[in-house]
């Protein structure tokens, strides 16, 4: 059997507050310390992992831009190792378990981060290997895209399971990471209890501390002492960090120290690895010009929509709730979506699938009530019955119980019901009478109550990682 891997730490902090960093503090570093930025800032040349050309030019820095960032635990890219060509610097040694997409949109209002679960079991792209073999084509973990054929093999992975076309790609060097941490003078976490983890090297007190370079890697590769062991759990937690790192190296401490500041910059393009369009430090600093604006409240983490799989190692995607997420992103369009607003009243909050609806025929039209079941159901409700009504009526109309209002809400706008009665029924079901009017069943968006123990809820980086 092969020997276990080592389990590598895992964090994209401060890629894209790097970027807004960039934008603030390499213009103003001098011609000298802007080319030290800029030599430290290395591309390699992934284009021969795809059949179709790639573009030899930066995307467009006003356009909407995907960039997947990838985690690496080492920047030994001089080593003979190749990717597919000569032109593809060796990562002799890497590990990338890690891997977050950044969608950032045209407008630049905001920052999607999505993450992409290592263990999620996928048809792994056919890539070039360290010897030029294609390789790939099987079902296996995501994360094996990466040893197979290095970082393009990756985003090709990415591309065609998701749809979603990659501008960029940066991989993180975890060393450059730790100077970065402490660069800025430590990010802020918090546990509810001491750790000790022998396996990660952690040990810290309870509550609230702001930790430095080696405990931060420390904190992000802890399983078993941290949480419930599951690396999903652990992806919640880099989210978390990564949300700390951006509010603090976007604090006015950080950008108005001079030394700070060069201290991060330096760290931070250290760390970088990137396609060959990316490694320009002024293409780097045009895309963070353009960014200028965006706030931490702007950044918001998500993690591909996923179900357990019974090996309890692995999970599959919910591809009907994942391809919505891809689709947001293709379109540039936000998510998680907004939730739908009736004119003149408040968010909607009733889910399809918490209401119950019997469909009453109110058209002439025999059989037409089945017709409004299914369309019903294809949005999410359950129907438990259709009947016919004893008089047609030109309108669409829902009764319901008195406990029943808020549900009532998201049917009757799903519905375009001009009319709703409160009735005396307590069993909780609402009647939809279908009336001459009716024009199908439009899809809603509610209002999501939080839930702590989600760990594929939306965040954005403004909220702390400390919670009391």
């Amino acid at each position: 059997m092969a020997a276990r891997r080592r389990r590598w730490p895992r964090v994209l902090a401060g890629i894209a507050s790097t970027l807004v960093l960039l934008a603030t503090g390499a213009a103003a570093a001098g011609a000298v310390l802007y080319d030290r930025l800029d030599d430290n800032i290395v591309g390699i040349d992934v284009s021969d992992q795809f059949t179709d050309p790639r573009p030899t030019k930066a995307a467009d820095p006003t356009e909407p831009m995907n960039v997947l960032v990838m985690g690496s635990d080492t920047r030994d890219i001089k080593g003979s190792k190749k990717y597919g060509n000569s032109n593809n610097a060796g990562i002799e040694g890497q590990r990338s378990d890690t891997t977050l997409l950044f969608h950032i949109s045209g407008d630049r209002t905001r920052i999607l981060g999505m993450s992409i679960p290592r263990d999620s079991l996928v048809t792994l792209p056919m890539c070039k290997n360290s010897q030029g073999q294609m390789m790939g084509g099987y079902t296996g973990r995501f994360n094996e895209a990466f040893d197979i054929g290095g970082p393009g093999c990756t985003m090709k992975a990415v591309e065609e399971l998701t749809g979603i076309y990659i501008d960029h790609f940066v991989v993180v060097d975890f060393n450059g990471f730790k100077d970065m941490v402490d660069a800025v003078g430590g990010v802020e976490v918090c546990l509810e209890e001491s750790v000790d983890d022998p396996n990660s090297g952690l040990k810290l007190p309870a509550g609230k501390q702001d930790i430095s370079g080696e405990d931060a890697l420390a904190f992000v590769r802890a399983r078993e002492t941290l949480g419930d062991g599951s690396d999903l759990q652990r992806i919640q937690r880099q989210q978390d960090f990564i949300s700390s790192m951006i509010r603090k190296v976007t604090s006015t401490g950080v950008i108005t120290n001079p030394i700070k500041l060069f201290n991060l910059l330096d760290a931070g393009t250290k760390s970088l690895t990137t396609d060959k369009q990316m490694s320009n430090l002024s293409v780097i600093q045009d895309i963070a010009e353009s960014m200028t604006g965006i706030r931490p409240s702007d950044v918001t983490f998500v993690t591909v929509p996923y179900v357990y799989n019974t090996d309890g190692s692995t999970v599959s995607w919910d591809q009907a709730k994942a391809d919505r997420m891809f689709k947001a992103i293709i379109n540039d369009q936000p998510w998680p979506e907004p939730p739908t607003v009736p004119a003149g009243q408040t968010a909607l909050t009733v889910p399809p699938s918490d209401i119950s609806v019997l469909v009453v025929n109110g058209t002439p039209q025999d059989g037409f009530g089945n017709i409004v079941a299914t369309d019903l159901q294809q949005q999410g409700y359950n129907v438990v019955g259709v009947r016919g009504a004893k008089t047609n009526s030109p309108t669409t109309s829902v009764s319901y119980g008195a406990a029943d209002a808020e549900a009532a809400r998201t049917l009757s706008y799903a519905a375009g019901a001009t009319d709703s009665t409160v009735t005396e029924r307590s069993d909780g079901v609402l009647v939809l009478k279908v009336g001459d009017d009716y024009s199908g069943i439009k899809p809603v968006v509610t209002k999501k109550k939080k839930d702590p123990l989600d760990t594929s809820a939306p965040k954005t980086a403004d909220t702390s990682i400390c919670v009391s």
